[in-house]
């Protein structure tokens, strides 16, 4: 039975049962509540205050009840089994506790048997395949370059072609035993000779020079290492090609001028070959050079300091039966060393005297089939126009041609006349040459004078 010194409690707890005695607290609290009433209070609202409590509390723990049943039950249920699994975890640790010197034993074993100074085959294994694992993406990448080059390749993005061309190589210089990277090294390398194959595809065509600088650059870093002069002997064969591709053009002339000369019928048809022979190669070959000489500009030609040296171009000259040459061009084919520091000569010089050796070939075969004087000297008219325009760039060829007129002649009649008249016609036909080219001196001597005096006026 509970005691208090609250004289109101000893009061009441005889009529109040034993088992449904409150705790101390609230008692107190009640009881403390119960003294501060007035007596109506007491006698008339206090008991229905209790039982409305009573119902409200009730209605409460009903509808708790109702709502987190399942937890409740739940939480009894693990309430319940609280000490079982309490026992059962303690009984754990201590399995545990005995089973630790076991496994310290063998993972001392198994450190002593595996360590990193022993070879395995199981472990190398592991580790390489955790390797590629880890690198897998870039290994991926690494094996995407050959489909990503030929598309590259394919959409003439040339810039980044050759970046990528550049990294396979320094794969390979990196990582020379990797059979791997070695296999896309060889694709690339197969891809890179279409590259080339498409540049120089391009450089036999019609070219700009902005263009030409472009794709020289774009070869020069496709063939690495290669000589300079070999990316410039390649360039002159290109553009040769083309120039070859263009007179070929004028085959059917060509032929109609064959068989006027076969059939001595007067020139026309050998007039318009000869011609239209002239104004392709005088354009052609002076864009070739000049395209040339603004690539490589490490070829100009260096000014003449002494005398000529005999060179093809003069032994071209010599056949003829002269001795002259063009001190410009023959100036380049003995002065102009090789930019490595050899002696061989820059490949541009000898192309040259190529050209020249073109143009020779052409006049001697058909120049003689024109009667017509004043046709001759347009027509060497022609040739001293191309000769000026290569000869600003170094390659005049004037004096090289001086004997062709009569070298032409001489073939055409030289079994027909005597001896004496064989000599008059040369000396004939030099004359006729040699007043072309003094009357062209003449008047570029007055272009150079009006253009003197306009600039003075100025």
């Amino acid at each position: 039975m509970t005691t208090t010194d609250d004289p109101l409690l000893e009061l009441l707890l005889p009529h109040i049962p034993a088992a449904e005695v409150p705790s101390s607290e609230t008692t107190t609290a009640y009881l403390s509540r119960l003294t501060s009433l007035p007596l109506s209070s007491l006698l008339t609202t206090e008991s229905t205050s209790l039982n409305t409590t009573s119902h409200t509390l009730d209605l409460s723990l009903q509808s708790l009840a109702s709502r987190n049943h399942k937890a409740i039950i739940t939480s009894s249920l693990h309430l319940s089994s609280l000490s079982s699994s309490v026992s059962a975890l303690s009984s754990s640790l201590q399995d545990l506790k005995s089973a630790l010197p076991d496994l310290d034993a063998s993972l001392t074993s198994f450190a002593a048997k595996y360590r990193g100074g022993v070879e395995n085959p199981h472990l190398a294994s592991r580790a390489q395949n955790q390797l590629l694992n880890a690198n897998l993406e870039r290994l991926l990448d690494i094996l995407q370059l050959p489909s990503l080059l030929q598309s590259l390749i394919a959409a003439q993005n040339y810039p980044s072609a050759l970046d990528a061309l550049a990294h396979v190589r320094r794969l390979r210089a990196l990582y020379p035993n990797s059979p791997t990277v070695a296999s896309v090294h060889a694709s690339c390398e197969a891809l890179q000779r279409t590259l080339t194959a498409n540049l120089i595809s391009t450089l036999r065509g019609p070219l700009k020079l902005p263009v030409a600088m472009k794709t020289v650059g774009f070869l020069r870093r496709t063939l690495g290492g290669s000589d300079e002069r070999d990316v410039r002997a390649l360039f002159l064969v290109c553009r040769h090609a083309y120039l070859c591709s263009l007179l070929s053009a004028l085959q059917p002339l060509q032929d109609l001028a064959e068989e006027e000369a076969a059939s001595n019928r007067g020139g026309v048809q050998t007039e318009r070959f000869l011609k239209r022979w002239l104004e392709v190669f005088r354009e052609q070959s002076f864009g070739i050079v000049s395209m040339y000489r603004s690539i490589f500009p490490g070829s100009l030609a260096k000014p003449a300091s002494g005398s000529a040296t005999p060179t093809p171009a003069a032994a071209t000259a010599q056949r003829t039966g002269h001795s002259r040459s063009s001190s410009s061009l023959s100036t380049v084919l003995a002065e102009n060393e090789d930019p490595d520091g050899g002696s061989m000569p820059d490949p541009v010089a000898a192309y040259e005297a190529r050209l020249v050796e073109m143009l020779v070939e052409v006049l001697r075969r058909f120049l003689g089939g024109i009667r017509e004087k004043s046709v001759r000297e347009s027509l060497l008219t022609q040739v001293l126009y191309a000769s000026g325009s290569l000869g600003r760039l170094g390659g005049e060829f004037a004096g090289v041609l001086a004997g062709v007129p009569e070298e032409v002649q001489g073939r055409e009649d030289g079994e027909k006349k005597a001896e004496e008249e064989w000599e008059k016609e040369e000396k004939r036909r030099e004359e006729e040459y040699v007043a072309v080219v003094a009357r062209q001196k003449v008047l570029a001597g007055r272009l150079e004078a009006m253009s003197a005096g306009r600039n003075s006026g100025m």
